[in-house]
């Protein structure tokens, strides 16, 4: 699990052969591990059983401060981010911070701790809280918990130091070195770049989605800065990186043999991925009005060269996922079911897919070569490859799907969006049919221009079926929530049929929330009893009233064109420079004996813009490698 590496394998299965694990901690690695050990509905139950016996352990210390329940903490989030309890997911982590926080965890304090192993697994665990931060807030700085500016401490430093208890020092969050000494390991890398990643989302949301006197800052030459400053800083930083990280079929074979293996498929999606974020606001879709003025005032040749860039990164990140499955086939024992890349994958997968059915829709896939992206594996692209590559994405999301939820709601939207590109050739052909007819839409109506097409892809039929529900729902559920013995045919038609509202209610856009990122979103989905809901960016934009589904059909229908074309402003260029777990013990809990371990009784928580291609880019393909055995 990429940037969870904080238990100390040594000493793990040390305490383990010895009987000294502690039981609550035992719960919480299994229930996480059972995912992958036993998938199915056998090995789901066993750990939801085992997670309630986390979560009863958790609240019956809560009232002191404890470094092992922040341990416990850490592995129930991701246990409940694969079961999809996303409700538990936000709320728990909450206090986990807080937690972490009251530690100090994340300041550099004269520890206790003797060794070098007990403050790097505390180092981990308080990382692994800020990388997970980030994940919740979905690109919303608003929604932010762990500081960036708060994070003092050091990042997670080398395997080799970690597991020898050899000392070392690894950089800071800020320090941003031009070359990343060999005290910081893969998953110190791995933190750096998720940071850059959300600074990049929380930059380009503002385009999608602009609102308030944000409107008024965004100049084009003030869009254009920004965005090659980001730029700028992705080049830098894929410069600073380790030599063997790089992109080539080289190091792929390396680390497919090493216990990093997923680490590296992290890497190399979320690199992507970033470049993909930076981008996508010039691509075609839906957006409002706010945003689509910004685009216009933009340089043609600007967006053209957005655009390509998206794609190319897009098309990098697909040639790369269909390598990694290729290396993964090779592999002796793969599991079963085969999992290829990291448990982001699903996630990461979707903004590439519809980038390229975005492509293959307005013809944006030609010359491809003037780009950031690693020209890797080739650079020439038909329409016949993208969908080819498609293809090998969704066969690899499909086996994601068979281990947690939202891999599995995320495969189904993709499955559902491609095969509607392939049999009406284009996206969002409702709208697409009005303007192609001259019509008026009768439904909900959609802005065709830009973004947000990314994010709000399945929001209209979402929406018929909330109205739907909440045109039926008893005046009791609104307060009281629905009734489990209420028969469906039974529902009577609500005298409530919207909440109240004043013009003074009516949205703020400088003093309203921001929008509602994609956990926040299914966390508050499953409490109004709305499930079985992905879209990679659905929540982007999103207001309390759309969460509650009482919003109007009121979107106004334009068709703009895609922009390009010669002159207009240039793009920077940028010159591409070369744990003894004691602390873990519940001392003052007296042990439960093993035969009791699971209790029948029900816990309290119960269910510059064109710089040189990467290093290494210029040459032409090698030939693929063979390579076998995985360690």
């Amino acid at each position: 699990m990429p940037s969870l590496g904080f238990l100390h394998p040594e000493v793990t299965y040390r305490d383990v052969q010895e009987n000294r694990f502690p039981p609550a901690q035992a719960a919480a690695v299994c229930s996480v591990t059972s995912f992958f050990v036993n998938p199915g509905l056998a090995g789901r139950e066993f750990a939801r059983k085992c997670s309630q016996q986390v979560e009863m352990h958790i609240y019956r210390n809560i009232y002191k401060f404890s470094e092992s329940a922040l341990f416990l903490f850490a592995l129930n989030i991701l246990f409940n981010i694969l079961d999809g309890s996303h409700a538990k997911v936000w709320q728990c982590f909450g206090v986990a911070s807080r937690l972490m926080i009251g530690l100090q965890l994340n300041w550099d304090v004269t520890s206790r701790h003797s060794t070098f192993i007990q403050q790097e697994c505390l180092r981990r665990i308080a990382w692994q809280l800020f990388s997970l931060d980030r994940l919740l807030a979905g690109g919303y700085e608003e929604y932010i918990s762990c500081r960036a500016e708060n994070m003092k401490i050091r990042l997670p430093c080398n395997e080799a130091a970690f597991r020898e208890n050899r000392p070392v020092v690894a950089e800071r969050l800020h320090d941003r070195p031009s070359r990343c000494s060999p005290a910081l390991g893969l998953h110190g890398i791995q933190i750096l770049l998720v940071d850059l990643r959300h600074r990049i989302q929380v930059s380009t949301k503002k385009l999608a989605l602009p609102s308030g006197t944000a409107i008024a800052a965004l100049e084009p030459s003030k869009v254009m800065e920004d965005i090659a400053a980001l730029q700028s800083e992705l080049t830098r930083f894929h410069v600073s990186i380790h030599d063997e990280l790089r992109l080539t079929d080289q190091s792929m074979s390396r680390y497919a043999a090493s216990d990093q293996w997923r680490g590296y498929c992290f890497f190399h999606t979320h690199m992507a991925v970033s470049h993909i974020d930076l981008y996508r606001f010039s691509l075609p879709g839906p957006r409002n009005q706010s945003s689509i003025e910004i685009l216009r005032k933009l340089p043609p040749d600007f967006i053209a060269r957005c655009q390509k860039q998206a794609v190319a990164h897009a098309m990098s990140l697909a040639r790369f996922l269909e390598a990694i499955k290729i290396e993964t086939d090779r592999m002796p024992n793969p599991g079963t079911p085969k999992l290829v890349g990291d448990y982001s994958v699903a996630h990461m997968s979707t903004q590439c897919i519809r980038v390229l059915l975005i492509a293959l829709q307005y013809n944006l896939y030609e010359n491809l070569m003037d780009t950031t992206a690693p020209v890797w594996r080739g650079a020439e692209t038909s329409e016949g490859q993208i969908k080819s590559l498609i293809g090998t994405i969704m066969e690899i999301t499909e086996a994601w799907g068979e281990i947690f939820d939202m891999a599995k709601q995320a495969h189904d939207c993709n499955k559902a969006m491609v095969e509607e590109f392939y049999k009406n050739g284009r996206i969002l052909d409702r709208g697409n049919a009005a303007i192609n007819t001259g019509q008026e839409p009768t439904e909900d109506k959609f802005l065709f221009g830009s973004d947000v097409f990314i994010e709000r892809m399945n929001i209209p039929d979402m929406k018929d079926e909330q109205r739907s529900r909440a045109a039926n729902m008893p005046v009791s559920d609104w307060w009281m929530g629905p009734s489990t013995t209420q028969q469906a045919s039974s529902k009577s038609a609500s005298p409530l049929m919207m909440p109240y509202s004043t013009p003074e209610s009516s949205y703020d856009g400088d003093h309203g929330p921001p929008g509602v990122p994609l956990f926040l979103a299914q966390a508050r989905n499953v409490s109004l009893g709305i499930s079985d809901i992905y879209d990679a960016e659905t929540a982007v934009g999103m207001q309390p009233s759309d969460m509650l589904a009482m919003m109007p059909n009121n979107y106004q229908m334009m068709q703009t064109e895609v922009l390009s074309g010669q002159g207009g402003m240039p793009m920077l260029r940028i010159d591409d420079a070369i744990p003894n777990q004691a602390m873990f013990r519940q001392q003052d809990v007296p042990p439960a004996q093993p035969q009791h371990f699971i209790p029948t009784q029900q816990g309290i928580m119960m269910n510059g813009y064109v710089p040189p291609p990467y290093p290494g880019s210029h040459t032409s393909t090698p030939p693929y490698p063979q390579q076998n055995g995985f360690n």
